[in-house]
């Protein structure tokens, strides 16, 4: 089964070679390709591309359409350049992985037909496990009580319901719903049975249409628990716009998935843009405190 990985840089030159130079070693992947998706200072593309050889591929994309869009872009790179490739290993640039946690996430794929996806449990700069490595899929009623801070605050338990316990985590595979797009293991077959990423979201819910698209074909997404990989969240889009543009794009995200995937009605719709309003009053206030303790 050979194993094609797509790293997703942006802005991020020095990860992203460092990553680069570490998975060239591993025997385990057969190609590298570097998407560079249109990282504002032209310097990182190239000085990336000085890496450039014969298992590394790097190539920037026609247009920042975010994360999805990147690895779509990348795909399809390779299936132009009659790549063989089984397995794809999707990747932020700024993480740390072993051959060994890579190995068993090809073993894992390979042990059933029916599992489409698997990642290592994500871990944070202090080797601390991340909460939010894995969820469960954003219902309506979840995104409702996400939709403001007050909501977040009397419904608590309600957003709770939607992640799993520490306790799920002992097991060594869990089977979620959806899991981080920081780095995770899709087989190619099945990424082209779901027709690719959905690129009609460039940030946010890109992890929620992905294991909604798998689980409505019956592919099953596990969190493989007795490894791990490390996200140093050093770079990325989400970081270089400001927050109530964050919080937007978040609301934008949110109403398409929720019309596509969870196919709300015109009066679930019309409940959102109503709480959109309110959370628009709450960053009146929300912003200048974050500004305020920043500093």
């Amino acid at each position: 089964m050979k194993l094609a990985t797509i790293l997703i840089n942006y802005n991020d030159e020095e990860n992203t070679i460092k990553l680069a130079k570490t998975l060239e070693s591993y025997e385990e992947i057969s190609r590298i390709l570097i998407v560079d998706n249109c990282s504002p200072n032209q310097e990182s593309f190239e000085k990336i591309k000085e890496i450039e050889n014969e298992k590394i591929y790097v190539v920037k994309a026609d247009k920042n359409g975010g994360y999805n869009y990147g690895i779509n872009f990348g795909v399809h790179f390779l299936e132009n350049k009659n790549e063989q490739f089984d397995i794809l290993m999707c990747s932020n640039t700024d993480i740390e992985i072993s051959e060994g946690a890579i190995k068993e996430c090809i073993e894992k794929l390979n042990e059933n037909e029916n599992t489409g996806m698997v990642a290592p449990r994500m871990l944070d700069k202090q080797k601390k496990p991340i909460r939010r490595s894995s969820w469960r899929l954003r219902t309506f009623w979840r995104d409702i009580v996400h939709s403001t801070r007050l909501l977040e605050l009397i419904f608590y338990s309600k957003l709770r319901s939607g992640e799993y316990l520490e306790e799920d985590y002992k097991e060594d595979a869990l089977e979620v719903e959806a899991i981080s797009g920081a780095c995770f293991f899709i087989k190619y077959e099945i990424l082209k049975k779901i027709n690719y990423l959905d690129e009609n979201v460039f940030l946010f819910y890109e992890e929620d249409i992905l294991g909604y698209k798998l689980k409505e074909l019956g592919y099953k997404t596990y969190s493989l628990n007795n490894i791990n990989f490390i996200h140093f969240e050093s770079q990325s889009i989400g970081k270089t716009i400001n927050y109530y543009k964050k919080m937007k794009q978040l609301f934008k995200s949110k109403m398409y998935y929720q019309k596509n995937y969870n196919k709300i009605n015109k009066f679930q719709s019309f409940c959102f843009y109503i709480l959109w309003i309110f959370r628009n009053v709450e960053l009146c206030f929300e912003i200048p405190i974050r500004k305020i303790l920043k500093k």
